[in-house]
């Protein structure tokens, strides 16, 4: 696969300095099986690296506002839906529910919003009825907090 960012290097005139800064490469398809190719800039030429540091994190958040906007129009992917969780059921229950969920930030998420006690409830049950060194409940034990009852 082809790279598709590069750090571009200019040296400045009078050796004052190097100015970086990130472009993006593209190929097109043209007419009659030819090929296009070239390049853009995403980030001007940066002096620093505080500043290039900086281009970067807003470009950053820019892809994660088109990430959300895409989740929102599209739905969540496999293992990060949003889990119906019950407190009423019992541990092994919501903890049955909890493993199917591939997605450690997602588990986190539905398991730190359930009350306290219903995570100790299922920390508990984890713990002594789980194998903690395969799997969902193996990522379970590595993240739990027992102070705070909490997935971190």
């Amino acid at each position: 696969m082809m790279r598709k960012l590069t750090l571009e290097r200019e040296k400045e005139a009078q050796d004052t300095g190097t100015k970086v800064g990130v472009s993006l490469s593209f190929e097109v398809a043209g007419q009659e099986g030819s090929e296009i190719q070239g390049s853009i800039s995403l980030i001007p030429k940066c002096s620093s690296y505080e500043t290039l540091e900086r281009e970067i994190s807003c470009l950053k958040e820019e892809l994660d506002g088109l990430l959300q906007e895409a989740k929102e129009q599209l739905g969540p992917g496999p293992g990060q839906e949003n889990v119906d969780l019950n407190e009423a059921l019992g541990a092994a229950e919501l903890w049955e529910i909890l493993s199917a969920v591939d997605d450690a930030a997602v588990l986190a998420r539905q398991f730190n919003n359930l009350s306290r006690g219903k995570r100790q409830e299922i920390a508990d049950y984890v713990f002594t009825r789980c194998n903690v060194f395969t799997g969902v409940a193996s990522v379970f034990s590595l993240r739990y907090n027992s102070k705070e009852a909490k997935l971190e």
